[in-house]
């Protein structure tokens, strides 16, 4: 992109140039780059034979903050995300963003979380909520880690219309999960400390929509059928979240994998939340692991007559579309792609459209 960009002599012909970076290498590619922004959203645990665990990584990302003096735009209901901004005490440009409790935002904690204990005293993390996992409005009543002035805050979150309201300006984005909201947020962070035109970011926010199995609708005949990849516990108990947030009865499809780029240790599944079902009257399960997140969903109470194996994608697809009503696809990393594909060749085979 930057040669793309750039003359001869190797200057950018651009006002902005704006990166999704690896977190495991931030530190790397910004020691090559000057840097004026860092936004960061949240730390889950994900493929842990290439990250390590979750600590390690965060220390990375805290040891570039350490020396980082530009604007930092934290997550500021993730305590391991709004830990960074102690990271340099002379950097004077951190601030953080944040969303008020939606309506299923809970008092308790229902999925793997990794934010209970105060990382500067250590003391065990008091929640005012949890929106997810360990996201939500939290307090050290020891050392007041926790304790800020957010520079943005999402409020009046209606995930069914779907609305929120942010620094006095109302979005109506066409995602409508809560892990969206706050990825609205700092962009809405991001957009007003460099000014950026109202109109532009409601015209992004507002029209934003995702075509890489994230969230992706599809319609196989008059079936509606939501595919979200999940290559993590937080990932998966999210879309499980939205699935059991809408009403009515539904089928679930998932699909597990287990090749080098998702790690091949699956143990996460483990941690995914599927007790926590609503209305779910029939799982499928495929992929190269499809008996492995099998056995995980019955040995959460589910009902094992209702969960149908098949390995083979495309049957795991028509067993799916087979009988009445609204479908999820939740798929890991490698499988989602050969997923979508899939559906795309029932709905060439059957009828149907992709939205």
């Amino acid at each position: 992109m930057l040669l793309k960009y750039c003359d001869m002599s190797g200057k950018v012909k651009a006002d902005y140039l704006i990166l999704e970076t690896d977190e495991s290498h931030v530190p790397v590619v910004y020691s090559q780059l000057k840097l004026d922004t860092l936004v960061v959203l949240n730390f889950f645990r994900d493929q842990l034979d290439r990250n390590g665990e979750m600590e390690t990584l965060i220390q990375k990302i805290n040891g570039f903050c350490k020396t980082f003096e530009g604007n930092l735009i934290l997550n500021g209901d993730d305590p391991n995300t709004a830990r960074l901004g102690k990271a340099n005490p002379k950097n004077t440009n951190v601030k953080y963003f944040r969303a008020e409790p939606y309506a299923f935002a809970t008092h308790k904690i229902f999925e793997a979380s990794e934010g209970r204990f105060c990382p500067f005293c250590g003391e065990p993390l008091e929640y005012e909520f949890y929106q997810y996992s360990h996201i939500g409005k939290f307090i050290c009543k020891k050392c007041g880690f926790g304790n800020y002035e957010p520079y943005i805050t999402a409020s009046g979150i209606d995930l069914d219309k779907p609305v929120f309201t942010a620094d006095g300006h109302t979005y109506s984005p066409k995602l409508n999960s809560i892990y969206n909201v706050y990825n609205m947020t700092a962009v809405a962070a991001a957009a007003k400390l460099y000014g950026i035109k109202q109109s532009v970011t409601e015209g992004v926010i507002n029209n934003y929509t995702v075509k890489n199995g994230r969230m992706e609708n599809f319609m196989l005949g008059d079936r509606k059928t939501t595919l979200n990849l999940a290559k993590n516990p937080v990932g998966a108990n999210m879309t499980l979240r939205v699935m059991n947030e809408m009403k009515g009865e539904k089928e679930l499809l998932f699909v597990l994998n287990d090749n080098i780029a998702d790690g091949l240790d699956v143990s996460w599944i483990w941690d995914i939340n599927f007790s926590i079902f609503e209305r779910v009257t029939r799982v499928v399960t495929s992929g190269t692991r499809a008996y492995d997140i099998a056995v995980r969903i019955k040995c959460s109470g589910y009902d094992q007559s209702k969960i149908v194996v098949r390995p083979d994608l495309d049957k795991a697809v028509e067993e799916l579309a087979s009988t009445e009503g609204r479908k999820f696809v939740i798929a890991n990393y490698t499988a989602v792609q050969p997923t979508r594909a899939a559906l795309k060749r029932y709905i060439a085979k059957h009828g149907g459209k992709q939205e």
